[in-house]
């Protein structure tokens, strides 16, 4: 295999080399001015003191992680579900799983953040990344079983578990950003606190436990903008076929930011040595939407030279999708290829190709005003949504010129098939079809500032087997002037 991609790698280069970029000490120094995302990083002291911390003593973390959360909702929140005892714990023990439909932000922000803490305790205590995953595990079951007087609820056990373990691997490698030297000032201390508490009070206690330290090229960019977005509603078939029960019509402010840490072709020694971080906001007039993304890398192949690279990768992503278009939860396992290429001395050319099995998806129904003609007494409440499992596909084109300008378009297409014996009390199995996509032009004034225009195309196609709940299609438009900062 090895042989086979380093000939493969070799006629690729061959093919360029000699006549795009005959100069190949210039054409370095134009990549490195280029790309001076790929030149800021941290660099980390060789500060290990020693092996990974008992694990009785993480365990005893993990456990007052969780007496401390369960003590808050009973004594401070009053929560009916932590009024717990031990014939509940016999209960759950006999009588084990049972999905649940909790708040959707609870059981897709809420439970992944709870599952981050106890990751970034494993973690800074010294363990590797499955090491760590299967400590945020110990933690989640332990919660399901003994915290709570619900049922263990698998979907919960999922997201916390790996949600929690890709949100607390992003956490403890920002965290150690800010704080990658015992002498960083207060602020950077601040900093690296609020990313991850409990892995920060962790090295402060038992020192320093990573075995590799190395240089992270980090790249940071936060984005602001405004524009307008329109969109509809159409019901298909019952009484009225093509029926437009909604347009949408609406004016709306930008907030994001996205963080690449790593190079694309970096060597993948430990899970996540390269991920990406995107969190994108749009507040409307008639609503709003936010979106979540972790993407890391578990294991690749790669090779690169001359400013080209080609990687073949695992991937691990978590994706939040929460607002007007849909809810929409997926945890997703998959693996595809990476490839940039110098086509001219000016011109670069990537692709990103990715396709994953979807472990745990959920996406709500958007039947609210139908379930109501039959059900009056039903509100809704964002816990009206189903629990899937399929397929993802992710297809990124990107031209970048003249050390200036950006084009790029990024498509993603989710096809949802709703898990036997997981619907909520007013639910259907069936279809759910998601596409996003996001085609954006950019200009760079400065190496810190950039302007662009973007349109967003968010579409969704429901179609459940059932009289009641008629397939739907639901489109959004959006259209977005705004500034980049890079940091």
């Amino acid at each position: 295999m090895k042989m086979f991609f380093s000939v493969l790698l070799f006629i690729f280069l061959s093919l360029t080399q000699a006549s795009v970029i005959p100069d190949t000490a210039s054409t370095q120094d134009t990549i490195r001015e280029i790309h001076l995302k790929y030149t800021h990083g941290i660099k980390y002291k060789d500060r290990n003191q020693g092996n990974p911390i008992n694990p009785f003593i993480v365990a005893t973390e993990i456990t007052a992680l969780n007496v401390l959360v369960w003590g808050w909702d009973r004594y401070v929140l009053d929560k009916d579900y932590a009024r717990i005892s031990p014939s509940i714990w016999k209960r759950n023990l006999d009588e084990g799983f049972e999905w649940d439909h909790n708040h959707w932000a609870i059981n897709f922000y809420g439970h992944p953040y709870q599952g981050s803490t106890y990751f970034t305790a494993a973690r800074s205590a010294g363990n590797d990344f499955s090491t760590s995953l299967l400590w945020t595990a110990f933690g989640s079951l332990t919660w399901e079983f003994f915290a709570e007087t619900e049922y263990p609820a698998p979907n919960d056990l999922i997201t916390t578990t790996i949600g929690g373990s890709a949100y607390g691997e992003v956490l403890h490698r920002i965290s150690k950003l800010f704080y990658n030297d015992e002498n960083a000032r207060w602020y950077r201390q601040m900093a690296a606190f609020g990313s991850a508490p409990v892995g920060y009070l962790q090295r402060k206690a038992f020192g320093e436990r990573e075995k590799r330290m190395h240089f992270v090229p980090v790249e940071l960019s936060l984005m602001i903008g405004a524009g307008s977005r329109f969109g509809s509603d159409y019901r298909f078939g019952g009484k009225s076929a093509d029926e437009l029960d909604e347009k949408w019509n609406d004016h709306h402010s930008v907030l994001g930011l996205f963080l690449e840490y790593g190079r694309p072709w970096t060597l993948i020694r430990q899970p996540f040595d390269y991920f990406t971080l995107n969190v994108f906001s749009e507040q409307g007039l008639e609503g709003k939407l936010i979106q979540v993304d972790v993407t890391g890398k578990l294991a690749n192949a790669t090779i690169h030279g001359f400013g080209h690279w080609m990687d073949f990768a695992m991937y691990l992503d978590y994706d939040t999708f929460y607002g007007d278009l849909a809810t929409i939860g997926t945890v997703s396992l998959g693996a595809g290829f990476d490839v940039g290429v110098w086509t001219t001395s000016k011109l670069r050319f990537r692709l990103t190709n990715q396709a994953y099995w979807i472990i745990l998806g959920t996406s709500d129904m958007g039947y609210d005003d139908l379930i109501q003609e039959v059900h009056p007494e039903y509100k809704s409440d964002m816990d009206n949504y189903q629990y899937n499992t399929g397929f993802k596909y992710r297809l990124l084109m990107e031209l970048f010129y003249n050390k200036k300008w950006t084009f790029s378009n990024d498509l993603t297409l989710d096809a949802l098939r709703t898990l036997p014996n997981s619907l909520p009390h007013y639910g259907a199995e069936g279809w759910d079809f998601l596409l996003f996509n996001h085609t954006k032009l950019e200009y760079a004034l400065f190496p810190w500032l950039s302007i662009g225009e973007r349109l967003d195309t968010y579409m969704k196609f429901a179609a459940y087997s059932t009289e009641l709940f008629e397939p739907m299609s639901r489109r959004i438009f959006t259209f977005t002037l705004y500034a980049n900062f890079n940091f």
